[in-house]
């Protein structure tokens, strides 16, 4: 049941062309990266989890953080801006990696809100995603969107 257009647990708030949700750090471990892959089912070595694997299948010094990491945190980023309750029924994040993760970096994820399209039920709220790492590099790339409530976005002209 909704309250005034919003749905129980969602967050009440405005979106329009140009916001940006507040950025999300995350600091890659190998211990993480480890405990996600086997969240997944993975085991035994792999670029993910095991240097020489990563040598000899990427041909690289060390491991590298799987991308659908940086999915999961570009999720978790729009999800904790769009409220869980919106975001679980009408969200979407779709990816393009540029530059590996590494153990040690600390990523960025940042959303910038670049278009809204009346849909059915609400509307449609699209957004320009990016991680980069403490260099400066951008390690990834997408978009996502989210379907609110009217009353979240600016009335037509």
């Amino acid at each position: 049941m909704t309250q005034g257009g919003v749905a129980p647990g969602a967050v009440a708030r405005r979106f329009k062309p140009g916001d940006q949700a507040p950025p999300l750090s995350k600091t890659m471990t190998q211990e993480a990266i480890n405990r996600f892959e086997r969240s997944g089912g993975a085991t035994g070595p792999s670029q993910f989890t095991d240097a020489g694997t990563a040598r000899a299948t990427l041909g690289t010094g060390s491991t590298v953080a799987s991308g659908r990491m940086s999915v999961t945190f570009a999720t978790e980023l729009l999800r904790r801006w769009f409220g869980p309750d919106l975001y679980n029924r009408g969200g979407m994040v779709d990816l393009r990696f540029l530059r590996p993760v590494r153990p040690g970096d600390t990523v960025t994820f940042a959303a910038t809100v670049s278009g809204i399209t009346k849909v059915a039920d609400g509307a449609r709220v699209g957004v320009e995603v990016t991680a980069t790492n403490q260099k400066g590099d951008v390690t990834a790339v997408g978009t996502g969107s989210c379907i609110v409530p009217s009353l979240c976005v600016p009335a037509e002209e």
